[in-house]
């Protein structure tokens, strides 16, 4: 009876491993997928972001000709001047958008009467456009995206043009100034970009009409979509993320969506849910099999390898931590910083946002080792390490020992001046801890830090964001210890105490 009583415990232990792996295994397959999912939103975010500064700045330049055009137009003796002088006032400010297609200007009739390519207009009439039209029948009308269409003057080159009425002096129409985006080159500026094999990109005017797709087909640009409910979610929100299910293809997709500027245009960039999942899916069938034949070696063979495994894996676990962590201050050692700083600069790189670093010097730690012992010299590296820890408190920011009474902190996302400030911070926090310095004439322990900022790129090695640290540093010793320096590295080098530095 006692032994059946055993095998039926050793069974129950066996099923509560297994149940257990099981468990685990399902968390950290829904963990990964949220992460997945996250990374998917995140990257579609980005893209939507660069994309929308570039739409948005082409189309803001191409604005700003068309107002200074209607501005020129409202000169009394504009009409009086040389052909040559009179296109060059027109003209000679407009910007050059990338997207530019042409600028004309229309009288009341649709006729072209001034031409941004030619001193004298190409003969034409385009009161058959939207463009035209619109203004023509609606006075209020600020600025119209027109419909796309076939270039007459540009060999038929798919274009939309962006428009503002021109009025006479007693309100009635006196034509319209517009300006063509070629959709040519907006479609080459979306092939370029990497979005998988069903990711696409759309741009869609306020109401509804899609102006341009990736991938490119000729028969959806200009569809009007206005009426379906996954694009009424897109023209009736700010900006967002949503999956849905596309109406132009039947496709499952994460969509990221913003407006441009202030201008009636959605912008959408959406990677298709099934390829962003796909790697995951893999994992999915790889760790189930794992998982699988885990529970039935755990159920056979539970009581003569528990033990054994438990041991291996406190093993591994301690190992890996040492590894990495600093044994005196239980901060991550050089090696943590090196590997850490390698991401996040690669990060940085591909986000494009700025990278900070921190270097932190024990000030007179030497003198301090030789008045009162290396074992309290080792409680105030311990100290020190303690408010680097506390100071810093978001997720990706990572303080570590560098070596000796030296440490160093990374602070992703950060520019010079959050880099300024915490850095500041933890100089005052250093010294308030009132640790007792006989040999320092701040007679108190302190900290010298330099500072630096990069906006990382693939042709900047990030040894010099660690060179400008240090520079930074000696700086800080330089100049009495005990206090903040900074070295920023843009185009222009901004050198060492740029900003206003801080001394006890």
């Amino acid at each position: 009876m006692k032994r059946l009583l055993s095998k039926a415990y050793l069974h129950l232990i066996a099923g509560a491993i297994a149940l257990g792996i099981l468990t685990v295994s399902i968390h950290i397959l829904w963990a990964d997928r949220l992460a997945t999912w996250q990374e998917a939103e995140k990257s579609s975010e980005n893209l939507l972001t660069a994309l929308a500064r570039d739409l948005g700045g082409n189309i803001g330049l191409l604005d700003l000709s068309i107002r200074g055009v209607i501005q020129d137009l409202g000169e009394a003796d504009l009409q009086h001047l040389a052909p040559e002088l009179r296109h060059r006032m027109l003209f000679d400010r407009a910007a050059s958008a990338s997207l530019m297609g042409s600028i004309l200007v229309l009288n009341e009739k649709g006729d072209v009467v001034a031409d941004a390519a030619s001193i004298v207009p190409r003969s034409a009439n385009f009161s058959d456009r939207d463009y035209f039209t619109a203004h023509q029948h609606n006075p209020r009308r600020g600025l119209y995206v027109s419909r796309p269409y076939r270039s007459r003057f540009r060999n038929n080159d798919l274009s939309i043009a962006i428009s503002r009425r021109l009025s006479h002096a007693d309100g009635s129409f006196a034509g319209v100034v517009m300006g063509a985006i070629s959709l040519t080159k907006v479609d080459g500026l979306f092939q370029d970009l990497k979005l998988g094999w069903a990711g696409t990109i759309n741009l869609f005017r306020q109401d509804g009409l899609l102006l341009m797709r990736k991938p490119y087909d000729e028969k959806e640009i200009g569809q009007d979509f206005g009426t379906s409910v996954h694009v009424q979610r897109l023209l009736q929100g700010g900006s967002g993320t949503f999956d849905s299910v596309s109406p132009i293809d039947g496709i499952h997709r994460v969509i990221s969506f913003g407006r441009i500027g202030h201008y009636p245009l959605v912008l959408t960039v959406a990677l298709s849910v099934e390829e962003v999942f796909a790697a995951w899916n893999r994992k999915v069938l790889v760790l189930s099999f794992i998982t699988a034949v885990l529970c039935a070696a755990v159920v056979g063979l539970t009581v003569l390898f528990r033990s054994e495994l438990n041991r291996r894996t406190r093993a591994e676990t301690k190992l890996r931590r040492l590894a990495r962590t600093d044994d005196l201050t239980g901060l991550p050692n050089r090696r943590a910083f090196r590997e850490t700083l390698e991401r996040e600069w690669r990060q940085a790189t591909r986000s494009g946002f700025p990278l900070a670093l921190l270097f932190i010097d024990a000030d007179y730690f030497k003198n301090f080792n030789d008045q009162y012992g290396h074992g309290l010299g080792d409680e105030v590296l311990r100290a020190i390490a303690s408010t680097l820890d506390a100071a810093i408190r978001r997720p990706h920011d990572i303080a570590a020992r560098y070596g000796g009474e030296e440490f160093a902190v990374i602070l992703p996302e950060t520019d010079l001046a959050g880099a300024w400030v915490l850095a500041e911070s933890i100089r005052q926090a250093v010294t308030g801890l009132d640790i007792a310095h006989a040999g320092s004439p701040y007679q108190v322990v302190t900290v010298s830090i330099g500072t630096a900022s990069v906006q990382p790129s693939r042709h900047r090695a990030r040894e010099t964001l660690l060179e400008a640290a240090d520079t930074a540093l000696y700086q800080a010793k330089a100049a009495g210890r005990n206090s903040v320096r900074a070295y920023e590295m843009n185009e222009v080098a901004h050198h060492p105490g740029a900003l206003p530095h801080s001394a006890a």
